[in-house]
């Protein structure tokens, strides 16, 4: 990742020892999510097509959903973490979380630990 300030440019190639890898980071809104869903409907949407093609059980990756405040932010989250066990993304490798950064859209990040992906090369 990389910043830039002026003509400096700043970048971080290293991540801390045992911090998580991010491997996907997509945001889901609220006018994105179809009104009648159906696995037609939720397997349309990017976030979710992103979530199947990236996630796989093996590598030692954990999809977390990080959802709007309030009991409405909370009740999309759990359902939209069912479309995603009805998918085939096991419940266990799926955590929720409050905080997506705005009160109309899911946060849907794929997560991997540095021993499993150093456990691949």
């Amino acid at each position: 990742m990389a910043f830039g300030f002026g003509s400096d440019l700043f970048s971080q190639t290293d991540v801390p020892t045992g911090a998580p890898v991010t491997l996907l980071e997509m945001p889901l809104r609220y006018q994105e999510w179809p009104q009648r869903r159906s696995a037609q409907a939720v397997l349309e949407l990017d976030p979710v097509r992103a979530v199947l093609s990236v996630f796989s059980e093996e590598e030692g990756q954990n999809v977390i959903v990080r959802y709007p405040g309030g009991d409405g932010g909370s009740a999309w989250a759990l359902e939209f973490r069912q479309w995603l066990v009805a998918l085939g993304v096991p419940s266990h490798f799926i955590t929720l979380e409050p905080g997506s950064g705005g009160a109309d859209r899911l946060l849907i990040l794929i997560e991997a630990t540095p021993a499993a992906l150093d456990s691949l090369s």
